[in-house]
């Protein structure tokens, strides 16, 4: 397996605008991509990279804060056989994202703990929509 880095922390917000705003402008933190047509930006944090996407499920329907970590791969398909292999079951298969435009390879599967964790192949960009 060829695990390249981490590529990014995700925190799932109803309150999109608001935590932008605290992250951007109150911790001064750079905005270096986005999903065109979804509320999902990236902001980075030195070497650690913070993925904010809108939630606007209620907060007893929707898992909100932290969400998921992710790994950087090269190569999803074979990482993800490699895992499966191993008995890692996925409950998100590799796909693209997003559907209209795809910026990434992506897929889901999670710890013994229950922990999401991603992996995510870059299609062009390190992160989608570089500003």
């Amino acid at each position: 397996m060829n695990i390249t880095g981490t590529h990014h922390v995700a925190l799932c917000t109803p309150n999109f605008e608001k935590l932008c705003d605290f992250y951007i402008n109150t911790l001064g933190l750079k905005q270096v991509g986005s999903f065109s047509g979804k509320r999902i930006i990236f902001v980075t944090a030195g070497t650690t990279t913070i993925e904010i996407i809108e939630r606007l499920e209620p907060m007893d329907k929707a898992r909100q804060g932290w969400v998921h970590f992710a790994f950087q791969v090269a190569d999803i398909a074979s990482v993800h056989k490699e895992l499966t292999g191993k008995g890692i079951a996925f409950h998100i298969e590799p796909k693209l994202f997003p559907e209209t435009d795809p910026a990434v390879k992506l897929a889901f599967f999670k710890d013994p703990d229950g922990n999401e964790l991603e992996l995510v192949e870059p299609l062009k960009s390190q992160y989608p929509n570089p500003v």
